[in-house]
């Protein structure tokens, strides 16, 4: 029976690996590749600490590095999409306890860079509310790739899946 791979916790420590150059160099490929959502993200980073913005950036080049390691590269985010899930998951955590990870479509994934978050950016120490803001963004950015990449992939597979 073969070992189903963990690419999120491999993407993690491949990324924490590179040398600050190396990240850089990848987050303005990203930049480049992906200019509605990076740019959603520079549009909130003033409503962030330098170190729970980085931890979200951090967050975008893992998940893409993950869906990359696992054979599904993500397209193009067109704003549309973006709106449309930025929409979607603020009703969702509106509606509920925006401190648990199954808010998000992907528990194990929120949890896993989130739990990198804490260790990077230091959220145990921030108020309830920031930490509620912090989580619904990682949200938003886990939601939006992980829509592109099973659309691609449907993409790729034909009418026929």
């Amino acid at each position: 029976m073969q070992k189903k791979r963990d690419h999120i916790a491999e993407s993690i420590a491949d990324y924490m690996a590179m040398s600050s150059e190396e990240q850089g160099a990848m987050i303005a490929r990203v930049m480049e590749d992906q200019p509605f959502l990076m740019g959603f993200l520079t549009d909130v980073a003033d409503e962030f600490s330098d170190a729970q913005h980085e931890s979200l950036v951090d967050s975008v080049m893992i998940l893409l590095n993950a869906f990359i390691a696992a054979g599904m590269p993500v397209g193009l985010i067109p704003g549309p999409a973006l709106e449309e899930v930025i929409k979607e998951r603020t009703e969702a955590y509106t509606e509920a306890d925006v401190l648990l990870p199954e808010v998000s479509e992907s528990p194990k994934v929120f949890q896993d860079l989130r739990n990198l978050a804490i260790v990077k950016a230091d959220l145990n120490v921030d108020s309830e509310q920031d930490l509620a803001n912090f989580n619904l963004m990682l949200d938003i950015l886990i939601t939006s790739v992980e829509r592109m990449a099973d659309y691609e992939q449907k993409q790729k597979d034909g009418p026929e899946s």
